[in-house]
């Protein structure tokens, strides 16, 4: 009766235990008739077989972010400890923008249990600049870097601020590498190898200030200093990582991979100050006032990561593949240019804020097999 009042009867059940019973037998004749659709064979057509050399090129639209580049502030600070602040200030610093790049690179087959020997190139050169006019006192534009020889009157407000940085990357990878088919349509490459650097990093800082003129007189004239600081980073370490790849569909894979590196590097750092006592006097030349060279040695950590899309296929009985993805590199305390103490008694100089530089962006990349 309870069979019956909730829709079931004896028939009914007897057909339930049956499927039951015969569902293993059924899901492995379905196993056998997709076994083939998961061959790899049949899965990748567009990659039978693993290439014995492939080589690619990427095409790199990077954002560059230098920490520690800030060299001036506009506002923030009341007049005297009577007068409160109306406005926040702002912090000026070179903004962060894309820039192009190139990366080229090969994969060699070593015809050994599936370990590969890879290596690849990166280069990407990077300008950012940043300028604030100010002709209005009242704003207060002021140096965020020590400029003491503006004299006299080294509070007087800004005129004219400046920061510009340039930078040329230049890395090498190396190493070799295992594959491993985890199944089917997952792949997991652990690599390891060197990572060989050698960048030039430069920061360029400009500030001006106003002629003052009094009763047809001029006072004080209109200054320059020019502020450089230069470090040319050489170095090489180890380097490890894995790649991974994800095949959903035939010609289709979601890959990407992790690597860290530890760097040994010798840092030249050049720090100079120029000084333009009277910027309407032609007879006056800049003058450099200061000048300090360091070389530290420093082991630079550097991590990476990097997610994509690629999409395979055969050219003229090649093996073809073009890949779209997001990397990010992040290069550890490698800003380490010098604060010079300029006022009182010291003449001698201190290592700065050892700031990262970070580089993130758009990597496309074309690459054939043979």
């Amino acid at each position: 009766m309870f069979l019956q009042k909730n829709g079931w009867s004896f028939n009914k059940l007897i057909a339930a235990c049956a499927a039951l019973i015969t569902l293993p037998g059924l899901s492995g004749a379905l196993a056998a008739d997709c076994a083939p659709y998961y061959e790899e064979a049949y899965w990748d057509p567009c990659a039978a077989d693993v290439p014995t050399v492939t080589v690619y090129a990427d095409f790199l639209y990077w954002q560059v972010h230098p920490e520690g580049l800030e060299f001036a502030r506009l506002g923030g600070i009341g007049a005297d400890l009577e007068t409160p602040v109306v406005n926040n200030g702002s912090i000026i610093s070179p903004k962060a923008e894309l820039q192009p790049g190139f990366r080229v690179g090969t994969l060699i087959d070593l015809d050994c249990c599936n370990w590969d020997f890879y290596a690849q190139f990166s280069w990407l050169k990077t300008c950012l600049a940043e300028e604030i006019k100010c002709n209005d006192a009242q704003k207060n534009l002021q140096p965020l870097i020590a400029a003491n020889p503006f004299l006299p009157n080294p509070e007087l407000p800004l005129s004219l601020a400046r920061g510009d940085w340039n930078s040329t990357f230049n890395v090498f990878d190396f190493g070799m590498g295992r594959t491993f088919s985890i199944n089917c349509c997952f792949d997991f490459r652990p690599h390891l190898g060197f990572k060989a650097s050698w960048q030039s990093l430069e920061s360029k800082v400009r500030y001006e200030t106003p002629q003052i003129v009094e009763n047809d007189v001029v006072t004080t004239p209109a200054r320059r200093m020019d502020i450089r600081n230069k470090a040319d980073v050489n170095g090489i370490g180890l380097r490890g990582g894995f790649d991974a790849a994800w095949r959903f569909s035939p010609c289709l894979r979601l890959t990407g991979g992790i690597a860290v590196a530890a760097i040994w590097a010798d840092i030249d750092i050049l720090r100079e100050n120029i000084y333009t006592p009277d910027l309407n006097a032609t007879e006056v030349k800049p003058v450099k006032i200061l000048g300090f060279q360091a070389s530290p040695c420093a082991l630079i950590p550097v991590t990476e990561l990097l997610l994509g899309l690629r999409y395979d296929t055969v050219v003229c009985r090649y093996d073809a593949f073009v890949f779209a993805g997001w990397e990010n590199q992040i290069w550890f305390d490698m800003n380490r240019f010098l604060f010079v103490n300029e006022g009182g008694s010291g003449d001698g100089y201190q290592f700065g804020t050892h700031g990262n530089v970070t580089y993130q962006g758009l990597t496309l990349r074309g690459g054939i097999g043979f």
